[in-house]
């Protein structure tokens, strides 16, 4: 293996982002054509690439923090080129002429003549693409670094220009100590289809992170309604985001920015609901491996910057991703890759089928005797056949479940975690 290639396989999403750059620039066909070849590339890398479950030392791992920082940088450069191209006819700081004066292309003459609905599809597709790939993916592990401002603020950057800055307090002081119980919005439950627990998840993490801050600042006798609120201050950088996107382009900008921001958190909570989906754990218990769905399949061990190894991320959150640990025996298993699994996930019937023979195994193999109560309650509500039936044959030898007015299930109440 190259020096080169072990190092820069992790930011495969970052050559993505870089790639459509110019690709935007071009205009025409290519932008819609790109975005849809990068994401076929994707789900055939996962099916065809083999499982990777090598867990070698980077000795020079130093380099990894400045091609994150660089990462996020490239993030935002695509999606302020997606405000670029949403306000053509008007050339944006100049870009266009800029550009086509150094390469002798019209740039502007070109998009004028090539752009149609399908281009503006593919432009907003990749500036979503960078919100998932970078701003996401290696911004995640920044903000993990909550011992490193810089790290922290240049993640912090990268959320703003996709409208989730709240993820970098909400993740790691809140669905970090909260996952696998009903106070975790970001975890979904048996029988929970995802477009329910997308709604269920956004609005509960918004209420989330404010309460963490105002707890926070509470602790130190401050009001929360002041500068030091981290929530406020990250939603004020998401508002000068839009603010430039309607400066930018008008009402096609403020479009554009909403249309990046959906691609981005429709792949950020297909994320959070594959990872721990129906997956229950004792509130005062550690989070142990089996808490989290893990997947060592090797397009999305790259894709995702090692974040599919989530069984290891959950147990110990201060191991960096390049130090991530298989467990290829020890952990529960996703459906496949994370993009396969994304796919099933929009199908709720297809999803039930395939999960329930998971859970099962897992309530019957890797739950605590604790954790294999919870999990049959919520079986016994999940509406899903064979849980159900599994529930009621539990309970039928190890005593009845929490009366139905004890145990409300979580999904049925829309952000109050």
């Amino acid at each position: 293996m190259s020096a080169i290639w072990k190092y820069s396989r992790f930011f495969i999403g970052t050559w993505i982002v870089l790639a459509g750059i110019p690709i935007t620039l071009t205009g025409g066909v290519w932008p819609f054509t790109f975005f849809a070849s990068a994401i076929g590339a994707l789900l055939i890398g996962e099916l065809l690439s083999g499982r990777y479950e090598e867990e070698p030392a980077y000795e020079q791992a130093w380099i990894f923090y400045p091609i994150q920082y660089f990462s996020q940088l490239a993030s935002i450069a695509m999606i302020v080129l997606v405000a670029w191209y949403m306000g053509l006819p008007n050339d944006l700081f100049g870009l266009g002429a800029a550009v086509g004066s150094i390469t002798g292309v019209d740039i502007l003459s070109r998009q004028a003549e090539l752009s149609t609905v399908w281009t503006t599809v593919g432009v907003v597709g990749l500036g979503g693409l960078a919100g998932a790939l970078a701003s996401i993916a290696v911004g995640h592990e920044l903000t993990h670094r909550t011992e490193n401002p810089l790290a922290v603020f240049i993640g912090r950057l990268g959320e703003a220009f996709s409208l989730f800055t709240h993820f970098s307090i909400r993740h790691p002081y809140g669905h970090h100590n909260l996952v696998c119980t009903p106070a975790d919005p970001a975890t979904a439950r048996r029988g929970e289809n995802f477009y329910h627990f997308m709604i269920r998840s956004i609005v509960g993490q918004k209420k989330m992170t404010w309460d963490l801050e105002a707890e926070r600042l509470q602790r130190m006798g401050q009001s929360p309604w002041n500068w030091r609120n981290k929530a406020l201050r990250g939603w004020g950088m998401e508002l000068l985001v839009v603010v430039f996107f309607i400066w930018a382009a008008g009402l096609y900008g403020l479009l554009g920015i909403l249309g990046v921001t959906f691609v981005t958190h429709l792949a950020l909570e297909l994320a959070n609901y594959i990872e721990h989906y129906g997956l229950v754990r004792v509130p005062t218990e550690p989070m142990q491996v089996r808490h989290a769905w893990n997947s060592n399949v090797t397009a999305s061990y790259y894709v995702t910057v090692a974040i599919s190894r989530h069984s290891h991320h959950h147990a110990d959150a201060s191991v960096e991703f390049w130090d991530l640990k298989a467990f290829r025996d020890q952990a529960p298993t996703t459906i496949y890759g994370y993009g396969i699994s994304f796919l099933i996930a929009l199908i709720p019937p297809l999803w039930n089928e395939l999960m329930a023979q998971k859970l099962l195994y897992w309530d019957l193999n890797m739950a605590t005797p604790e954790e294999r109560r919870l999990a049959m309650t919520e079986n016994l509500q999940s509406g899903i056949p064979d849980l159900v039936e599994a529930a009621k044959r539990y309970f039928a030898e190890n005593g009845p479940a929490a009366p139905e007015s004890a145990r409300p299930h979580p999904a049925d109440r829309l952000a109050t975690a």
